[in-house]
């Protein structure tokens, strides 16, 4: 089974008023289960969005020392 990166974008939404936008990122099998993640660990965000990430991570390399 192959597990894919998910970027979920939505707002926090609080009992006080506050509000806050962000991005979640969940790796899973499919985009129902990153959904489902997200909405158990975060029931006060609100998703807008979800998109699967396809970006390469950058390698940083250390330079040996002279």
């Amino acid at each position: 089974m192959q597990e894919i990166p998910f970027i979920i974008s939505g707002q926090f939404e609080r009992a006080n008023g506050y509000v806050r936008r962000d991005e979640l990122a969940y790796i899973s099998a499919s985009k129902e289960e990153a959904i489902a993640t997200c909405q158990r660990l975060n029931p006060n965000f609100h998703i807008h969005t979800v998109r699967e990430d396809h970006s390469v991570p950058e390698v940083v390399r250390m330079h040996p020392q002279r």
